[in-house]
């Protein structure tokens, strides 16, 4: 998947259903299913923004519908509602040109590629918020293939977001609040990148020190048999003495790098 208009959305709805559990729901969330009757999205959209939506707001989601769909729909509706109303009272930007979820086929027939409209609306709240970093880099903590879904999604959803006529910043501030927005993705996702490398990197080195500790070490010991019988080969004590030293230092190095920040 490498295009905007290439995102599956039963492959979508499968890895934001991933980064649903990050937040730590109480109501299960593991299965498209879970996701149905609306109560795990209003619970995630209160963890998003607890000002807005409040108490009072996620009141109004019947936490027991069972398998009446028709509850289920309902809740889906003020779910829904509640996600655009988001984006424009507080968000200041409208969502165009992108098909909004059919909340009948989640709610009747839990509809995964729908589903995963819904919680890429969602997505786009929680990387739009005033916590929008430290969703971010939840979200840089996720399995690599999951994080480029995620990422693709995001980049799909902004270049359809618009900023609301009238709203208290230009559309050129909020432009560049969006380009941030992508730009902040990549840097996080770089970043990890680096600190990988260099931990691979490090692991080669205490790799190859340990490595070369264990043949001298064996080579220690065969000197250490052969003492009884060599004592009067030249030097031998002063040979044994050095391949102490240098398993000594070994050593040394070998506590250092594992000791090492990035280690």
């Amino acid at each position: 998947m490498s295009t905007l208009d290439s995102v599956d959305r039963v492959e979508l709805c499968d890895s934001l259903l991933t980064w649903i559990q990050t937040f730590g729901l109480e109501a299960p969330c593991k299965t498209v299913e879970d996701l149905t009757s609306g109560v795990v999205m209003a619970q995630a959209l209160q963890k998003i923004d607890i000002v807005y939506f409040t108490d009072n707001w996620i009141s109004r989601i019947k936490p027991e519908v069972g398998d009446n769909w028709r509850l289920k729909i309902s809740n889906l509706k003020k779910v829904l509602k509640g996600i655009l109303d988001y984006n424009q009272e507080v968000l200041q930007q409208q969502i165009n040109d992108f098909t909004l979820p059919d909340i009948n086929l989640i709610g009747e027939h839990s509809d995964a590629a729908e589903l995963g409209r819904m919680l890429q609306l969602i997505l786009g709240c929680a990387v739009n918020c005033e916590q929008k970093q430290e969703n971010i880099q939840t979200i840089m903590m996720l399995e690599e293939s999951v994080q480029h879904v995620v990422m693709t999604a995001i980049q799909e959803l902004m270049s359809k977001e618009c900023p609301v006529i009238g709203g208290n910043e230009s559309y050129a501030d909020i432009d560049r609040q969006l380009k941030r927005t992508v730009e902040d993705l990549n840097e996080a996702l770089a970043t990890k990148e680096e600190i990988a490398q260099r931990c691979h990197e490090l692991d080669m080195q205490a790799f190859h020190v340990q490595e070369h500790r264990e043949r001298l070490r064996l080579e220690y010991i065969e000197l250490e048999k052969r003492v009884n019988y060599t004592f009067f080969i030249p030097n031998f004590s002063r040979a044994l003495s050095f391949l102490a030293c240098e398993l000594k230092a070994l050593d040394l190095q070998s506590a250092s790098i594992t000791a090492s920040p990035d280690f």
